[in-house]
């Protein structure tokens, strides 16, 4: 079962040792975006009531959350980007692992978060790229939480994603066209931004369809 691969290939992985969560998430990402498996995974997402809750709307994307283990942190979910384009810079609560189904991005690093922002009580100013690259189908990447990056996607691109222990209870977001900071915290029951929202499963089951006949599920 994909579940057993993905625990078993995560098992021993210390995922303050990136090079390790890398290799894990090259071996493993592979096999679970099999149309065959990637279609278990939705329908189990689907099946489970936790799991379904957490699918959630976004600015920029919608989120679907296919494995969630609070005892080890390690979870998987699915990334489908939209239409709108957000043009901010941000860190994470916990590294993670992606590859790109379909479609394609333009990813920014700056560096990280803390040589670039300082703590929290200091205002957040724009930060300059140290590496700019294209996200394309097929290639993947590992990022650890305090790296500040960006991320441009074109309309439709989807990516799986293994995330590890969140390490932060918070993450800090620059928006270039306000200039302004805001923070997101982690466990809120709440919408946090405008325009934030819950999936429900009526959308669930469209959704399904619709990446079907992209074929990337079955």
């Amino acid at each position: 079962m994909s579940i057993d691969i993905l625990t078993k290939a995560f098992d021993e992985v210390d995922w303050r040792r990136l090079e390790q969560v890398h290799e894990a998430a090259s071996a493993v990402l592979p096999v679970l975006a099999e149309p065959a498996e990637l279609g278990r995974l939705w329908d189990r997402m689907e099946g489970d009531d936790r799991l379904a809750a957490g699918a959630e709307a976004f600015n920029t994307f919608q989120k679907f959350v296919l494995h969630d283990d609070r005892d080890t942190g390690l979870r998987l979910r699915l990334h489908i980007f939209g239409e709108e384009m957000v043009e901010e810079a941000h860190n994470h609560r916990a590294s993670f692992s992606s590859l790109i189904l379909r479609g394609s991005y333009r990813h920014v690093l700056y560096g990280n978060v803390e040589d670039v922002w300082g703590d929290e009580s200091r205002p957040a100013e724009a930060p300059d790229p140290r590496f700019v690259q294209e996200q394309l189908p097929g290639s993947s990447y590992t990022l650890h939480n305090a790296f500040v990056h960006a991320v441009y996607a074109n309309p439709g691109t989807v990516s799986l994603v293994i995330q590890g222990p969140r390490d932060r209870s918070s993450f800090r977001i620059y928006d270039f066209v306000q200039g302004t900071t805001r923070t997101r915290v982690g466990g809120a029951k709440a919408a946090q931004e405008p325009g934030e929202r819950k999936i429900g499963r009526s959308e669930l089951g469209t959704l399904r369809t619709e990446l079907a006949e992209l074929g990337l599920l079955v």
